[in-house]
């Protein structure tokens, strides 16, 4: 666990994308599916044109910190309920409400295992929502979604990034996919309205 005179702000380190099947084979986040991501798929993910991959790494030790997948999704307004749909349509102008909004996805998102408890994750999030609000992003992008696993520290990681559930409850989300009822769900989709830092 970090203490306060051991944080660490992102904006103080070098930020790489992920080019080399090698540049994160030592990274190391403390949950195995991950590591195994970042280490062995990431790079594939990249010349599949599935999704990119950035990383943080420290200026004085060249440590990786933080690293997070991002790719492109959309929210589509017949896959939630009603109640879901129109409180995201009464965010948007009459006349620019489609089937369809996009999204980036965050794909994986992984702090190193001596970084835990130092704020790097909520500094990660933010990263991302910025970016995809600044005007040198190349696309329209109105939502941050996730599919978090399903845990309750996971979960509430994004909550307190303001992330919201797109469906209000584990049987909806069952349902909307055709799941059993008595299937273990595995993550949660959640998302964070971008318009939030353009205003």
């Amino acid at each position: 666990m970090q203490t306060d005179s051991q944080r660490i702000n992102i904006y103080d380190c070098d930020m790489y994308m992920v080019e080399s099947a090698d540049d994160l084979t030592s990274f190391s986040c403390g949950n195995t599916d991950l590591v195994e991501f970042f280490a062995q798929d990431a790079y594939l993910y990249d010349r599949q044109l599935l999704g990119k991959t950035y990383y943080f790494e420290t200026k004085d030790t060249h440590k990786v910190i933080g690293a997070f997948t991002v790719a492109n999704d959309s929210i589509k307004a017949s896959l939630v309920s009603r109640t879901v749909r129109n409180k995201l349509n009464r965010q948007i102008p009459n006349s620019k409400r489609t089937r369809s909004y996009p999204a980036i996805l965050i794909g994986r998102l992984g702090v190193a295992t001596n970084h835990k408890g130092g704020g790097i994750g909520g500094q990660i999030v933010d990263y991302i929502k910025k970016w995809f609000t600044q005007h040198s992003n190349k696309s329209g992008c109105r939502y941050v979604v996730v599919d978090a696993y399903n845990s309750p520290d996971v979960l509430a990681f994004y909550e307190k990034n303001e992330f919201r559930y797109l469906y209000s409850s584990e049987e909806e989300e069952r349902a909307t996919f055709g799941m059993d009822e008595n299937e273990h769900l595995n993550s949660r989709m959640m998302y964070f309205d971008l318009i939030e830092y353009t205003v």
